[in-house]
């Protein structure tokens, strides 16, 4: 039996205090029903360890299981992982439920495989504190698990918890499923953390892809998720994929909202960040003025938002003015030219005056500046 298939008794959510929870192992030497009731335990063939498996197909300690309480109805739950932090991974593997796992946190009636002749199987009794139907009790306390080692900075534990529940939401909903989506962009969220890119991208573009399948090629959510991939392409330097991306999401946002919408505004802002990046200045000039005409349309010229722009616009005009009508250059001209003027002025030769005497003859006669300025006198 696996978690796929719970028994309809297990249809109840009791309190976790009342459970008891068993591990039933099958080995070689025969069947042992282990109460679980300490924080952890170690497995393997070793006789030191908490659980030994009585088989020499096995490896000295072969996985870990770790107790870890969590909130109610369930209480606590254990988690099995491969091999152990000081020996490392065992020789054969965890095959759990037929697929091989690093690390599982167990469901009723979850089938371990320690190697091909010792297994065990997990139980909880009376009855599982989820059931048919309530499997999201179970759901919702691995997420919580997973969001407090992310924000621990325990990052491959978070992962290995929202791979486990991607894993039971496909095996419940199939490939193309919102909670499917979600997932995967939870994982995109903890890959991008550890700024690991290209495997956040290739993540974010499958529940792109599911959105779209599932929900419609146009639906906002589909729209949100694009910009959000833009955004991460923007921050690698990564314009054109950015461009590209942002403009198809814009596009969806203008036939659900309107393109005089002010949110469309904001959006063609964000836009012309992307373009900024890549010198288009006059592509973020021209997405600038757009965007203040949309918000004027639902804003006194007042708004927050409008003031906000126009002084990137501003900002945006002086750097595509020509440099000959720059301040800093303006003002270092007119010194050279008023530097020009005086230095003529007082190094320029001067021109002496001449003067023309009438004789008593009535020809005429030219005459020094001197002779000229005594007969003024």
């Amino acid at each position: 039996m696996t978690h796929g298939s719970i028994n309809p008794q297990d249809a109840t959510v009791v309190d976790g205090s009342q459970l008891e929870h068993y591990l039933i192992l099958q080995d070689p030497e025969g069947q042992q029903r282990i109460l679980l009731d300490s924080k952890s335990y170690v497995l393997g063939r070793s006789p030191e360890n908490e659980i030994v498996l009585r088989s020499h197909s096995v490896s000295r300690e072969h996985a870990t299981l770790t107790g870890i309480y969590v909130s109610e109805p369930i209480l606590q739950i254990f988690r099995l992982t491969d091999g152990t932090p000081e020996k490392g991974k065992s020789t054969n593997g965890l095959i759990i439920n037929g697929e091989l796992r690093d690390s599982w946190v167990l469901m009723q009636g979850d089938e371990i495989d320690f190697s091909s002749n010792t297994s065990a199987v997990y139980r909880i009794e009376p009855f599982s504190p989820y059931a048919n139907g309530k499997i999201n009790i179970f759901l919702d306390c691995l997420h919580n698990l997973a969001e407090k080692e992310r924000k621990s900075g325990k990052y491959n534990e978070a992962e290995q918890y929202l791979e486990q529940i991607l894993i039971i939401n496909q095996q419940l909903h199939g490939e193309l499923h919102p909670y499917v989506a979600n997932c995967l962009i939870d994982l995109a969220v903890v890959n991008y953390s550890q700024n690991l890119f290209q495997k956040t991208e290739k993540l974010l573009l499958q529940a792109i892809n599911i959105r779209k399948k599932i929900l419609n090629p146009e639906h906002p959510d589909v729209a949100s998720l694009m910009l959000d991939l833009a955004a991460i392409y923007n921050t690698q330097a990564l314009y054109v994929k950015a461009g590209l991306i942002f403009l198809e999401a814009l596009a969806i946002k203008e036939k659900l909202l309107g393109a005089d919408n002010p949110e469309i505004a904001g959006n063609l802002v964000d836009l012309a960040a992307i373009y900024y990046s890549q010198k288009r200045y006059k592509d973020v000039r021209n997405l600038y003025k757009k965007a203040i005409k949309i918000y004027k349309r639902s804003f006194d010229s007042q708004h927050p938002s409008i003031l906000s722009v126009q002084k990137k616009l501003a900002s945006i005009n002086k750097r595509l003015r020509p440099k000959w009508q720059s301040f800093n250059v303006l003002i270092p001209l007119s010194l050279i030219l008023l530097s020009i003027v005086i230095a003529y002025s007082f190094f320029a030769p001067k021109t002496d005056i001449t003067c023309v005497k009438i004789l008593s003859d009535g020809s005429a006669k030219s005459i020094s500046g001197d002779e000229c300025r005594q007969m003024i006198k």
